[in-house]
C-alpha cells in the first residue's frame, strides 16, 4: 500500500468500526425490556431477574407489594468524578422506583450497564454487568441533589469502550445547576473521564441559561468526545418584564481525546475552564 494512504485507511477502518459499534449499541438498547417491575429479567443477561443483579448492590433487595423494591443498604460504592461520598445519605429504607438496563458490547464480551431510579436520590450508583449477571464494578457518581439519566445516555466509543453521561442538578430561587458528569465503560470497570457545569441565573435585570451538549467524533481507537455549552444572555427594563435589545448568545467548545499511549482520555477543555472559572468568579 502506498503510504500517503495509509493514514487515510487508517482513519476509514476506525471510522467503520465506530459506526458498527453504534449499531451494535443501538440495537441492543432497543431490545424488548420485558417486565417494569423488579422481578422481571434483565435485558441482556439470560435467566437473571432485577433482583438477581441489584442483588449485589443493596443486599436483602426485596419486592413490595406495589411493585417497587426496597432495601436496608448499599455496599460501599466509590465516588468518581463529580460524585462524592458526602452526598450518599441513604436512611433505613432505600426506596428503588425503577431500573433500566442497557445492553453493550466491550472487548467481544456482552455487557450490560444498569442505573435505577431511587426515591430521594440518596445514592447515585452505576454498575457494571458481565453477561453472566455478575458484578464487575459500581459507582457512586451522586455529588448533587438530584441524579438522572435520560435519552441515549449510554454510547459505544469503539470496541473497548463506551460512554456512560449522568445528569447531577439543583435548582434555587435564582439559580440552577446542571452538571454533565462522563463516565468510561471497559470490559475492566468504570471510571470517570470529566464533567461540565451548565449554569443558570435570573434577576430582575439579567437572565442566562447555559445548555450542555454533547457528540461523538469517529476516532481510532476510541471515538473522541466533544462538548459544547451554549449561554444565552437577555437583558430587561426596571419593570423586570420589559426585554431590551436581542439574546447573545455564545458557544464554548472542547473536547477529550483518547490517548493511546497512556490509555486514558485526555482533556483539550480550555474554552470550558475559562467558562468555568467565569461562573465561579461572578456567582
Amino acid at each position: 500500500m502506498l503510504d500517503w494512504l495509509k493514514p487515510m485507511t487508517a482513519h476509514l477502518l476506525g471510522a467503520l468500526a465506530f459506526v458498527l459499534a453504534v449499531l451494535a449499541g443501538t440495537a441492543r438498547s432497543n431490545a424488548a425490556p420485558g417486565d417494569h417491575d423488579f422481578t422481571g429479567q434483565v435485558p441482556g443477561v439470560a435467566g437473571k431477574t432485577w433482583i438477581d443483579l441489584l442483588s449485589q448492590i443493596f443486599p436483602g433487595i426485596a419486592v413490595a407489594p406495589l411493585g417497587y423494591a426496597t432495601a436496608v443498604e448499599v455496599i460501599d460504592l466509590p465516588s468518581i468524578g463529580a460524585g462524592d461520598d458526602s452526598w450518599i445519605q441513604c436512611g433505613d429504607v432505600i426506596k428503588l422506583l425503577d431500573r433500566d438496563a442497557r445492553p453493550i458490547r466491550l472487548g467481544g464480551r456482552d455487557y450490560t450497564i444498569a442505573t435505577v431510579m431511587i426515591e430521594d436520590d440518596c445514592v447515585g450508583p452505576i454498575a457494571l454487568f458481565d453477561d453472566k449477571g455478575k458484578l464487575v464494578d459500581a459507582v457512586n457518581i451522586r455529588g448533587d441533589q438530584h441524579v438522572s439519566f435520560s435519552g441515549e445516555y449510554v454510547r459505544p466509543l469503539g470496541p473497548d469502550g463506551a460512554l456512560v453521561t449522568a445528569s447531577l442538578r439543583h435548582d434555587n430561587s435564582s439559580q440552577s445547576y446542571d452538571i454533565s458528569s462522563l463516565i468510561l465503560a471497559r470490559p475492566g470497570g468504570l471510571s470517570s473521564i470529566g464533567y461540565v457545569l451548565a449554569f443558570g441565573s435570573r434577576d430582575c435585570r439579567d437572565r442566562f441559561t447555559e445548555e450542555t451538549k454533547i457528540g461523538l467524533t469517529a476516532s481510532v481507537p476510541m471515538a473522541r468526545i466533544n462538548v459544547a455549552i451554549t449561554r444565552r444572555t437577555v437583558k430587561y427594563a426596571d419593570d423586570c418584564e420589559t426585554r431590551l435589545g436581542r439574546e447573545v448568545k455564545t458557544t464554548f467548545k472542547g473536547y477529550w481525546r483518547w490517548d493511546a499511549k497512556k490509555n486514558v482520555y485526555e482533556a483539550h477543555t480550555k474554552e470550558l475552564n475559562s467558562l468555568a472559572d467565569w461562573n465561579e468568579k461572578h456567582f
